[in-house]
C-alpha cells in the first residue's frame, strides 16, 4: 500500500456514507457519522471471525446495511422500540445511534451475536440500548414496546407468528421486506392488518425494498389500541 494510502480510506469511507445518508434526507453529525464508519469497521471485524452477516466489503456493508438500515427511520414512533432478531446490529445498532431520544431492546437468540451487541454498545457509547438474549416467540417484557421492527428475520407470515404475544398486547410491527406482498398475501395474514405498505429507495442498492407496517385486527368495535404516528 502506498505511504498515506492507509489515510484515505477512512476519509473515502466516510463521504460516501454521508453522501448516502444526505440522500436519505438524514445529517448526522460529524461524531455520528464517525461513530457509524467504527461500527462498519467492527461488523467487518467481527465478521471475519464470527460470521455475524454474510461476507461483504466494507462498501456493500455500507450500502447493504447500513444505508438499508437508516431508510426505516420515518417509519419510526415514538416511544420505545424493539429490534427483532438484531444479529449484528441491524438496523437497531445504526437507528439508535441516528434517533437518540428512542429507547431500543436489541433482541437475539445467538450468544454471540449479542455478546456482540453489547460490545458495540458500549464502544459506541449508546446508553438508550439494551441488549438481551431470547427468541422473539419467548420474549415477554413487563412493559411491552410502542413497535418491532424486524429485517430478514422470517418470511412475513412466520414473523406474525413469531410477534404474535407482543402483537396481542398492542405492539406495531414493522417488517423490513424485499419484493413487495401480493394483496393476497397481505389479506392472509392471522389476526392483523397491514396499515401501510411502502416502497424506499436506498442509494446504491439495485434490489426492491418495502417496509410494511402491521398491528393486531380488532376484534370488535372500540377495541383499544395504540394510535400509529410516524415521527418526523
Amino acid at each position: 500500500m502506498p505511504p498515506g494510502a492507509a489515510d484515505l480510506v477512512p476519509a473515502d469511507s466516510l463521504g460516501r456514507l454521508g453522501a448516502g445518508l444526505a440522500d436519505l434526507g438524514v445529517r448526522p453529525s460529524g461524531d455520528d457519522l464517525a461513530r457509524l464508519d467504527a461500527f462498519v469497521e467492527m461488523l467487518m471485524r467481527w465478521n471475519a471471525a464470527h460470521g455475524l452477516t454474510a461476507r461483504a466489503s466494507r462498501q456493500e456493508l455500507v450500502t447493504r446495511h447500513i444505508l438499508d438500515s437508516a431508510a426505516a427511520l420515518p417509519f419510526l414512533p415514538a416511544g420505545l422500540m424493539l429490534d427483532a432478531g438484531s444479529g449484528g446490529g441491524l438496523p437497531g445498532v445504526v437507528l439508535a445511534l441516528l434517533r437518540p431520544e428512542t429507547s431500543w431492546v436489541l433482541l437475539d437468540s445467538s450468544a454471540r451475536k449479542t455478546a456482540f451487541l453489547g460490545h458495540a454498545s458500549m464502544e459506541l457509547g449508546l446508553s438508550n440500548v439494551q441488549v438481551v438474549r431470547s427468541r422473539l416467540e419467548n420474549y415477554e417484557p413487563q412493559d411491552a414496546p410502542v413497535a418491532m421492527i424486524a429485517r430478514a428475520l422470517a418470511p412475513l407470515p412466520k414473523l406474525v407468528a413469531l410477534a404474535r404475544r407482543l402483537l396481542d398486547r398492542g405492539s406495531g410491527l414493522l417488517a423490513m421486506l424485499g419484493r413487495r406482498p401480493r394483496n393476497e398475501e397481505l389479506a392472509a395474514l392471522d389476526g392483523v392488518d397491514c396499515q401501510s405498505l411502502e416502497r424506499i429507495r436506498v442509494p446504491g442498492l439495485d434490489a426492491q425494498r418495502h417496509i410494511a407496517v402491521l398491528r393486531r385486527r380488532a376484534a370488535g368495535q372500540g377495541a383499544a389500541l395504540r394510535t400509529w404516528q410516524a415521527q418526523a
